[in-house]
């Protein structure tokens, strides 16, 4: 099962794809799409093929059209993740991201790609009365 931050990271990447179409960030993205889908030589020429679809898609103004091959994208990209072994999500995920920081903006939309295992060294603390509560993390000084 895939965390709420790679869930985000598949959306992102799928997004990333389609509004790459057509720009300057179009080849180092489409290129990092195949290098991780080389992973899984079944999917390869399909990935190949959708990629060119997408690319086609990009030189048009069809919304309704890049709304459904962002979400193909973040399906194949959400698979990819949940099917490889720890040390390949975690290449995967790495790769991913870096496809992402090419398109910009595409970041920004998705808030949950900006968290990483928050740890905090002390216990939070909440204060509050019935209109106002405030939480505290670590000391105050």
């Amino acid at each position: 099962m895939l965390t709420e931050s790679l869930i985000a990271l598949a959306a992102a990447g799928g997004t990333a794809v389609v509004q790459a179409a057509g720009t300057e960030a179009w080849e180092s993205v489409r290129d990092g799409v195949v290098r991780m889908f080389r992973r899984r030589p079944d999917r390869e020429d399909e990935v190949e093929l959708e990629l060119h679809r997408t690319a086609l898609l990009g030189a048009s103004d069809d919304t309704e059209g890049s709304s459904r091959q962002a979400n193909l994208w973040q399906a194949r990209f959400s698979s990819l993740l949940g099917e490889a072994d720890d040390r390949v999500r975690q290449q995967t995920e790495a790769e991913l991201r870096q496809l992402v920081s090419l398109v910009p903006g595409v970041a920004d939309r998705y808030p949950a790609l900006n968290v990483h295992g928050n740890t905090y060294d002390k216990s939070p603390q909440q204060y509050g009365n019935h209109n106002h509560m405030q939480i505290h993390y670590g000391s105050d000084t």
